[in-house]
């Protein structure tokens, strides 16, 4: 515990001569990417691997309305360096527990900002933090990502709209268009994440993760090199009921602000996960790891589980002795089929409440959920309902109280669509 000690000690930092430096070097603790950060009218970044660079210099920052640009004639103050390398314990993920192991580099600027950047062995992230003891309006953020010559991209495109503003409302779903960065649709926004192939045929997904009281970013390219640039969606000022059988709330004004938010916080890690094989990006912990901790003390009662869902299948069942459908004798089959195959839940989509009143006290008279959620429980299966955004969202704590008092275990919520 001493050796860990003293090493940690030994990276931190804090140098009277730091102000005139222009340049920094981060590594992975393999040694093997490294990151090199430049300060002099912007600040950038830039990424290689083996000698073989993944990521050309790369401006970020930040403009919040009343402050100095983040980023902008930037003037160092301080800089502390952090080695960690420890356990992390993750019940309720894919793996019990988790080897995390990275170095850290925090630049403390003048004007009441820092940047973070780690490495890891596979992948390199940045965040930024303010500290200033007021909230703040964000008006912009800046992220010019770019890439050597013919680097390839996965690209899926906000999948409705025509322009910037008619995109920002989407399902982020997609099919993928894959081909050159610069021939990828600069009309069309990309929504995270997004797969970059380098012409190493190493791999770079560009994630993130941490959005608190913040909005997700998207990319777009233009159309003549391999640059990305990142765009997000300012806050809604007024919106109004409708969309699909109006259960969203479609933005109809923004404000000039991405975000209104503590001005004293950390931001979201921007994630760069690196893979030599596709099998390294599915294997990848970062975006986890990386996401603020639980703050429940107690999560016994989350039981992960298997889920049927009678949207693969739209209740098309066939020989049976009822008419098939939104009904009981439906679901009593499909609880049945997930009893017999060992399956701890099943999801009753969207029909089970009156449709078009987006309020989920309303259940269709075809439906008995306590006879349901008997049946179910005697089957050892328990059920979730999906619940349009809006309906949930205007009365969370009744709906849930209600709900949870009678044995249902959750809710799939959906068509936030922004």
């Amino acid at each position: 515990m001493k050796n860990f000690s003293a090493i940690i000690l030994m990276f931190m930092s804090c140098s009277l001569g730091v102000t005139a430096q222009k340049a920094f070097q981060l590594q992975s603790p393999n040694k093997k990417t490294q990151v090199y950060i430049d300060v002099n009218k912007d600040v950038s970044f830039s990424v290689s691997q083996n000698q073989e660079i993944l990521i050309e210099p790369s401006v970020i920052g930040m403009k919040i309305i009343g402050e100095k640009i983040v980023g902008k004639q930037p003037k160092v103050k301080k800089t502390t360096r952090t080695s960690v390398n420890r356990i992390v314990a993750s019940p309720l993920y894919k793996k019990s527990e988790i080897k995390e192991k990275y170095n850290e580099l925090k630049i403390d600027f003048k004007d009441k900002y820092s940047i973070v950047f780690r490495a890891y062995d596979k992948g390199i992230a940045y965040r930024f933090i303010t500290t200033i003891k007021r909230d703040i309006l964000v008006e912009n953020e800046v992220a010019l990502y770019r890439f050597p010559t013919d680097t390839k991209g996965y690209a899926a495109y906000a999948n409705r709209g025509k322009s910037i503003e008619e995109q920002f409302t989407n399902s982020f779903e997609n099919l993928y268009d894959n081909q050159s960065i610069s021939k990828l649709n600069s009309d069309k926004l990309i929504i995270l994440p997004f797969l970059v192939q380098l012409p190493n045929k190493k791999k770079i997904c560009i994630t993130e993760t941490d959005l608190q009281d913040y909005p997700g970013q998207f990319l777009q390219t233009n159309g003549q090199d391999s640059s990305l640039k990142g765009i997000w969606a300012s806050l809604p000022r007024v919106t109004k009921q409708g969309g699909h059988n109006e259960l969203q709330q479609i933005v109809k004004e923004r404000e000039n602000f991405l975000a209104k938010t503590s001005g004293n916080r950390s931001f979201p890690w921007r994630i760069f996960v690196i893979a030599s094989q596709d099998k390294d990006l599915l294997t990848s912990d970062l975006p986890y790891l990386m996401a603020e901790p639980t703050k429940s003390t107690d999560v016994s009662w989350v039981k992960p589980g298997k889920i049927a869902w009678d949207w693969w299948n739209d209740w098309n069942i066939s020989g049976v002795d009822f008419r098939a459908g939104v009904n009981n004798q439906t679901y009593k089959y499909y609880i049945d089929f997930a009893a017999k195959n060992k399956i701890e839940y099943l999801i009753l989509d969207e029909g089970w409440s009156v449709n078009l009143k987006a309020d989920l006290m309303q259940v269709v008279p075809e439906i008995n959920l306590e006879e349901l959620v008997s049946y179910a429980k005697e089957k050892k299966v328990d059920i979730i309902l999906w619940a349009g955004y809006w309906a949930f969202h205007r009365d969370m704590e009744k709906v849930i109280k209600h709900y949870s008092a009678m044995g249902i275990k959750g809710f799939k919520v959906d068509f936030m669509d922004r």
